[in-house]
């Protein structure tokens, strides 16, 4: 058997376990330490492997939970077992195939107010300026008042302009603002006040752009002309 058909067995287990609890999104990991804000559980399958389960906030499967978490632990583990690999492949599973811009954008939102609800945080910004044009606001934990507009628009051209050593990627410590540019010409802008313990910022930072780069080409426009493929958003199935 193929690796494709590997993909296809976690794939086709994750997707009925989201439909039988009406799950958000259920997501193999490799960490649980994963703290974005989104209701969710985090299920260990061993071998420093994790299952991730974004659940609503409103649900009417609550009596089916447990168990199906209970089925689909032993369900992944066998699946390991009998294909004799150390790691699942990290597929994730939402509800629907192409997610609406409306509700990518509120998924994006989700994941910066978890972000913004951290200690001394009080706002949090995801910005794109593609190919240098100018920054645009793509989401953020709440709407911006003037002075915030005009922190986040100074900060995200500084977190562009700057790179790290060996790296295409920036980062902004200020006193007042923590700043990080990720994925393609996208940056990560949270608010903060002084002082602020800068290891844990900017460790939630890096793990809500891991998720954040699952979502944003879900935001990019399809192909223009007849001949071209179809985008397939990485994340969906």
């Amino acid at each position: 058997m193929s690796e494709t058909a590997l993909e296809d067995e976690v794939r086709q287990a994750l997707r009925e376990l989201v439909d039988e609890i009406g799950a958000v999104s259920a997501r193999i990991v490799e960490n649980d330490d994963l703290r974005t804000g989104v209701p969710a559980r985090t299920l260990a399958l061993g071998g420093g492997e994790y299952l991730r389960v974004e659940l609503g906030t409103r649900t009417n499967h609550e009596h089916t939970i447990e168990p199906a978490f209970e089925r689909i632990t032993r369900q992944l583990r066998a699946i390991r077992r009998r294909w004799e690999v150390a790691r699942l492949p990290e597929i994730m599973v939402s509800p629907g195939l192409v997610p609406s811009k409306d509700r990518v954008t509120d998924r994006i939102s989700t994941y910066l107010q978890g972000l913004a609800s951290i200690d001394r945080a009080s706002n949090a910004f995801v910005i794109r300026s593609k190919h240098g044009a100018a920054p645009v606001l793509i989401a953020s934990a709440r709407e911006p008042d003037e002075a915030e507009a005009s922190r986040w628009q100074f900060l995200a051209r500084r977190a562009f302009n700057t790179h790290a050593p060996g790296s295409s990627y920036g980062e902004i410590v200020d006193l007042e603002a923590y700043a990080m540019s990720f994925w393609y010409d996208c940056a990560l802008i949270v608010l903060l006040s002084d002082p602020y313990g800068i290891d844990f910022v900017r460790h939630r930072c890096r793990h809500v752009a891991r998720e954040l780069v699952n979502l944003l080409p879900m935001l990019d426009p399809d192909p223009e002309t007849p001949a071209a493929v179809r985008r397939r958003p990485p994340t969906l199935s």
